[in-house]
This record gives structure tokens, sequence and C-alpha cells, in this order.
């Protein structure tokens, strides 16, 4: 019968591995979530704008998403914001 079983990985190429693993950690910690959270914020900020078309007033867009009028005034007029 045929040894089937996977030879273990050169300590090198485990070091490697160990490594690049760590990179893609750190980039979906970081550059991900950051990307997925500048998408979240452009998203609520459409979503501001759509009611404010629709009447609701800035004060009560700042009160009701918990962000200062400040905040909320760029967000309508299309701004970015910086979160």
């Amino acid at each position: 019968m045929a040894n089937t079983t996977t030879p273990a990985p050169r300590p090198l190429t485990l070091w490697t591995g160990r490594l690049l693993l760590h990179w893609a950690r750190f980039l979906q910690h970081t550059v991900a979530s950051r990307d997925r959270r500048r998408a979240l914020v452009a998203h609520r900020n459409a979503v501001m704008r759509g009611a404010h078309e629709r009447g609701v007033d800035r004060d009560t867009i700042a009160r009701a998403v918990q962000l200062s009028p400040a905040h909320v005034g760029q967000a309508l007029r299309g701004e970015p914001t910086p979160e």
C-alpha cells in the first residue's frame, strides 16, 4: 500500500506560510474593514440625503443618527464626512 500522507513542510516553508497568514489577517482587519466602513458611511450619507430631499429637516436627521448637525450638513451637501 502506498504512503498517502503529506510530508511535513520544511521549517522555512512553514515560516513563510505563517508570515503570509499574518499578512492576510492584517489586511483583513485594516484595509478590508476600512473599505467596508467607507462603503457603509457612503450608503448612510446617501440615505440621509434621501430623507432630507423628502422633507426631513437636518436637526431631526442629526438627532436620529446621533451625529452633529455640522456632520449631517456635510453629508447633505455631498461632501465627504471625516468618519
